[in-house]
């Protein structure tokens, strides 16, 4: 009868009938180690020892193990020039390395073949290393190319691991391709529990940890470095079986990549420790990317340097906490492979924070924020936003938790529904092209509460200054919010459940007020934007006196930068000038504090190609001017 490790697999009705049986947690069918085994193999460079010779379930030859029946084997030793082969569907195979040196030139030092499980308990220091010729696998000789496994563990076609123990494992595949590699439809799972002590150190030229069906990561101290991406799971284009999913549960990881850190067709990051630097980006779902649970719980991730921070399609941020330091857009919803896609952000739980040299949190498509304490720095440049949606009638709706989102005006975007606080001035468009609106709500009348002429009600410009003392007061001098800058900004956009609309809000930058704000916008308890006049331009005269509004008098085009500039006549008695879009069947505010003095607006950088249908409006005696908004309206293409 074999002794040593218990197996982890338990028919379900066995396990059923001994919880009730016995009243023990499932944990009790894990692993435990007697320390007397069966099976124990020493490696050497001559060759593989084995403690019974007369033991079944294995095959030696030469400097190769192959492992055909269940059972536990222990292995040990020292071999430049090894392997151990888990062989084609052999299942429940529990495999111990205890103090082992294996590296291979001519296959992994570790496979499990197709169809089979295994598991791999790591006791005291081991290391497997894959010193295969990288060009082996496009050899012309079909024999060498065959014979490419190209990774320090190979986890074949529909097979499965788990790695779990107390010791270290180096697995180095920086020579050759991949350090960890599983095949199609194969499970790579590492740490059993949170609870798991091992660690694994793995390096790859190409990834380090990678699966194409499912990746998990339950436990253990894991630390990964690659020239190419670090966690992975992204099938080939003609795998239509593989998951292509990484998740991760527990543990502390460290990725250190040249490309992305985790990369897959769909991210769950469920709990766990995460630091990571990437040259790409941070963390990257081809689809769905969702962190932490719905009661607020979740991961810790640090994201110390990337290209984007969190990049997919949907981005889904539920509990948790995370820094993001990045060089372009800290938080991104888009995927430049797919068209024709309703891209979505949506924060409802979690503590976030984003350093980004892009824009700070952008959704291609739609954004939500119901929840969690996300502060945000985007761009101290002009052309990026610490808040941005997509165009075309893309919506940014508020409805709890805190929101701190500091960068410049000429890229501002505030919430399309819900109320907030805006500091400054808001010149530009979101999105890069008419998204977001701010002010009043369109110029249809039926206005939003506050001064329907002042964006938020802010009194004052001003300027923020890197390493500057932030605070935001109320009128009696109580700190709602309070940080220190760590760039320049000029606009604040900042929202949360404690804010009262009968309160003025001041700003203060290094203890002297610098603007003021009243709670702009009506309180939504749902994502869904409120309903809006569709098309107020044919509405009757809304004022007693004469008419008073704008002529274009010329257009200008920079085909550089793909901008343009509208002129118009000044208008006698003018407080201010406000320009709209008209987009899916209603009009966008896109600007609507330019001075009486100015009577021009230039538009960021937008798309050639594109055309739009505009208006401009003059606001006389604290009204605006919405008459015959049709007839005056004019359209522009972008050249």
């Amino acid at each position: 009868m074999k002794t040593g490790l218990s197996m982890r697999r338990v028919s379900a009705t066995a396990a059923a009938i001994a919880m009730a049986c016995s009243m023990v947690s499932f944990e009790a069918f894990a692993y435990t180690d007697s320390g007397v085994y069966d099976n124990t193999f020493v490696f050497s460079d001559s060759g593989i020892s084995a403690s019974n010779d007369s033991g079944t379930g294995y095959k030696i030859s030469g400097t190769d193990l192959t492992i055909n029946a269940s059972g536990t084997y222990v292995v040990s030793g020292k071999c430049v020039e090894g392997s151990i082969t888990v062989k084609k569907g052999t299942t429940d195979v529990v495999l111990i390395l205890d103090t082992l040196t294996l590296t291979s030139s001519s296959t992994a030092p570790v496979s499990v073949n197709k169809g089979a499980e295994a598991t791999i308990v790591i006791k005291g220091t081991s290391t497997l290393t894959d010193s295969e010729n990288a060009a082996n696998e496009n050899s012309t000789d079909e024999t060498v190319a065959d014979a490419f496994e190209g990774a320090g563990i190979k986890v074949k076609s529909g097979s499965a691991v788990t790695l779990t123990g107390s010791g270290t494992l180096n697995v180095d595949g920086s020579s050759c391709k991949n350090g960890i590699k599983g095949a199609a439809t194969s499970v790579v799972t590492v740490g059993e529990s949170a609870s798991d002590t091992f660690t694994l150190n793995v390096k790859g030229a190409n990834n380090a940890l990678a699966a194409d069906g499912e990746l998990i990561i339950n436990g253990g101290n894991v630390n990964v470095t690659s020239s190419d991406d670090g966690i992975k799971a992204s099938p080939d284009d003609d795998d239509t079986e593989s998951k292509g999913t990484v998740t991760i549960n527990g543990g502390n990881i460290t990725v250190n990549a040249s490309d992305d850190a985790v990369h897959a067709e769909e991210v769950n990051i469920f709990g766990g420790d995460l630091t990571i630097t990437a040259g790409n980006d941070g963390i990257k779902a081809e689809n769905t990317l969702t962190i932490g649970k719905a009661n607020g719980s979740g991961p810790d991730i640090d994201v110390t340097k990337s290209y984007e921070g969190f990049e997919g399609t949907n981005i889904v941020l539920r509990g948790g906490k995370g820094s993001i330091i990045s060089s372009d857009d800290g938080m991104n919803a888009a995927n430049s492979d797919i068209s024709n896609y309703t891209f979505q952000l949506d924060i409802s739980g979690g503590e976030w924070y984003v350093n980004a040299g892009g824009d700070g949190v952008d959704s291609n498509g739609d954004m939500t924020i119901s929840g969690g304490y996300t502060q945000i720095f985007g761009a101290a440049d002009n052309g990026n936003g610490a808040l941005d949606i997509g165009d075309r009638g893309c919506t940014l709706t508020y409805s709890g938790g805190t929101v701190a989102a500091f960068g410049m005006s000429t890229m501002a975007v505030v919430p399309t529904a819900g109320t907030y606080l805006a500091f400054g001035s808001a010149s530009g468009m979101s999105g890069g092209g008419f998204g977001g609106f701010g002010g009043f709500g369109g110029f249809g009348g039926s206005g939003r509460s506050g001064d329907p002429g002042s964006q938020s009600g802010q009194t004052s410009s001003y300027s923020i200054t890197q390493g500057a003392a932030i605070a935001i007061k109320d009128s009696s001098g109580n700190t709602v919010y309070e940080t220190t800058a760590v760039k320049n900004a000029n606009h604040v956009v900042f929202a949360s459940d404690e804010l009262k609309s009968d309160v003025t809000y001041t700003l203060y930058v290094n203890g002297q007020s610098a603007a003021t704000a009243t709670l702009t916008g009506e309180a939504v308890s749902n994502p869904e934007q409120p309903t809006e006049p569709t098309d107020p331009s044919e509405e009757e005269e809304t004022t007693e006196t004469a008419a008073q509004y704008p002529t274009v008098t010329s257009i200008e085009y920079n085909e550089t930068y793909h901008q343009f500039r509208v002129n118009w006549t000044a208008v006698p008695n003018a407080e201010n000038y406000g320009v709209a879009v008209y987009l899916s069947g209603k009009w966008k505010v896109v600007a609507q504090d330019i001075p009486a003095s100015t009577t021009s607006f230039t538009s960021p950088k937008l798309k050639a190609g594109q055309t739009y249908k505009m208006v401009i409006a003059a606001k006389v005696n604290g009204v605006w001017d919405l008459n015959k908004l049709t007839s005056r309206a004019f359209t522009v293409t972008v050249k």
